[in-house]
């Protein structure tokens, strides 16, 4: 399967109904398909988490956050940072899905920890 492949499959499932409860569902599944193209192909998964990291379903938020942004930013943090700030400060929605993040990877070097742990305050802020 390749990253375009995965992501169609991930869209034809989200955002489903209810919550996911078990990692069997088929959006979990998804998902982490998705995530297995986050260290070569990190702009795909980007356009991805930026699309459905504003999206009104709070489920379909939390697994963007977990499953994928905070992958990103662990393995690409110095690319796609700067471009997380700008979504998290632009919109709610964006600045929840950033705020279910935990930092990690490239996150916890030198300045990227602080950094990150500041738009986490923002965005935390910002959200309510």
């Amino acid at each position: 399967m390749d990253v375009d492949r995965a992501i169609r499959v991930a869209e034809t499932l989200l955002p489903g109904d209810g919550p996911i409860t078990v990692e069997t569902d088929p959006r979990w599944v998804a998902l982490l398909a998705v995530r297995e193209f986050v260290p070569d192909e990190p702009e795909a998964i980007w356009e991805f988490v930026s699309r459905y990291g504003c999206y009104n379903q709070e489920l379909v938020r939390h697994g963007i956050a977990v499953c994928l942004l905070q992958e990103l930013l662990a393995l690409h943090f110095g690319v796609y940072f700067q471009k997380v700030v700008r979504l998290v400060r632009e919109n709610k929605k964006f600045a929840d899905t950033f705020a279910r993040c935990t930092r990690w990877g490239e996150g916890e070097e030198p300045g990227n920890a602080q950094a990150f742990d500041d738009l986490m305050a923002f965005a935390q802020n910002f959200r309510r």
